[in-house]
Formats: C-alpha cells, structure tokens, sequence
C-alpha cells in the first residue's frame, strides 16, 4: 500500500479492459474543487433573499429559485458555466500528468483511445455530472439538471464502479424517457458518517477486499465527536453493486468497455 491519504471521491485510476487485458485505461474524477459549492452557496443565499421581497405569504414553502430571463440569473448560469470550464480543464491537466508519468515509466506506450471510442475530438472521454443545461425536450427548450447523472444521448459516456469494482465506458441510447440521462456511478449505500460507524470494526474487511490493488491510505476524521474515527468511506463496501445499477439501464446506455474485476492502481484524494 501507498501513503496518501483518501479524503474524497475524487480519484485517478489504471483499469485494464476485461476483454482486452493489454489494454490499460486511465480514468479520473474530479470537479470544480468547491468553486461550484461556494457559487450555488452565494446563489441560493441571494435567491431567498429577493424571494423574500417578491413574495409576502407562504414563501417559507418556495424553494428560492431566479427568473432565468433575469441579470441575477443569467450571472448565476454563466457562473454555472464558469464552474464547468474549469472542472473540465482540471481533469483535463490531471490527465496530461497521468500521461506523462506513463511516458516516463514506458516510453513505448501508444494512446489509443480515439481508436477505439469514434467520434472524440481530443482522443478522452468526458462526461460532466451535477450540472445543468438547455436542451430540446419534448420539442421545447428547457433547462436540464442532471444530479448524480451523465448525458447518455448517443455520445460515450463513462459509469464508475468502486475503488474495489468494475468500471464501465459506455454508448448512449438517446432514451427521453430518462431525459437522455443515465446513473454517472454506482452511487453509496449511505451517508459517509453512517458509514464509517457501521464499518469501524470491519477494517480488516475492507482491506482484503482490497488486496489486489494499490491505493491510496485511508484517513481519520479530523473533527467533531467523530475525530480519530477511520474514515472508509470510499472503500468498496460503501458503493452499490455497480452490476446490478447497469442492469437497471439497459435502456439508458449500451456498454463499450467493461474494465477488469479492479482496478490496479486506485489514488483518491
């Protein structure tokens, strides 16, 4: 085992195709870095602020929420937009790194990517999540909030297992009935806290289950009443079945690539 410590979902890993095992992807994780928090944060706040002045009964029923047409909420989508561009060139710099160290380490390694997913520009995959956007639906223009989901139309997508899990690229088969979505991971069982309780006598479960690959150290909480307390909670044990979440979309998405039983290298932080 390697000595960093994981401390979020967002990760770098080398899978290898379960089909082609020569073939070794890298996929990674990683958002706006709280630059999205701290804008929906600012947003929500000036919202129920202004709808505290527009309306003067049963406000305290409303979600706080701003006309799109309005300057407030136009500034709020370009800002949305601003989040989004730079998640997109963080990974984007994440990835040139994770290249680059493969280069070093095999100077013989080709990228081939383009070869295999048609139709991508710049040789990755990409795929947003927890954003929102304006699409045609139902033959209307209308905003789309995809929380916890990828756009699944007809472009390549890519369906994380677990740090201890398959992993899936997949093809969007442009279903409306979904919105043209689909799951963008497993997803957790429970809350991060409740887990770490549930799991705190079960580490040398967690670890076997891990055995096979390299990854990264698990942290301790560092405050509040659970301060010392392990937290596990990106361990496998802690995501769903991402067989049985792909099972229920069959609809949603066709897989591309299905990686390996696990991945070899797993670094979260």
């Amino acid at each position: 085992m390697v000595h960093w410590e994981a401390v979020s979902n967002h990760f770098i890993e080398l899978q290898y195709d379960e089909l082609e095992p020569h073939n070794i992807y890298v996929m990674l994780h990683s958002g706006s870095r709280n630059i999205g928090a701290k804008i929906g944060d600012y947003f929500t706040a000036l919202a129920k602020s202004l709808n505290d002045m527009w309306y003067s009964e049963g406000r305290e029923s409303l979600i706080p929420f701003l006309p799109a047409k309005s300057d407030v909420g136009q500034a709020y989508l370009r800002w949305l937009d601003f989040a989004l561009r730079f998640a997109f060139m963080n990974r984007q710099l994440m990835m040139k790194e994770a290249k680059r160290c493969l280069e070093h380490k095999f100077p013989s390694i080709k990228f081939l990517t383009k070869d295999l997913t048609p139709n991508l520009s710049d040789g990755v995959v990409n795929a947003h999540h927890n954003y929102t956007t304006i699409e045609q639906i139902y033959g209307k223009a209308l905003y789309v909030h995809r929380k916890g989901a990828i756009l699944a139309r007809e472009n390549v997508g890519i369906i994380p297992g677990s740090m201890g899990s398959t992993s899936y690229i997949t093809v969007g088969k442009n279903n409306h009935r979904s919105l043209f979505s689909s799951s963008h991971g497993a997803g957790r069982k429970m809350g991060r806290k409740a887990f770490n309780v549930k799991m705190k006598h079960s580490h040398a479960q967690i670890e076997k289950e891990l055995e096979d690959v390299v990854h990264s150290k698990f942290g301790t909480s560092k405050h509040g009443k659970d301060k010392g307390l392990k937290d596990v909670s990106e361990c496998p044990q802690a995501y769903k079945d991402v067989e049985e979440v792909m099972s229920y979309q069959q609809d949603l998405v066709e897989p591309l690539v299905k990686m390996g039983s696990k991945p070899l290298i797993c670094m979260k932080g």
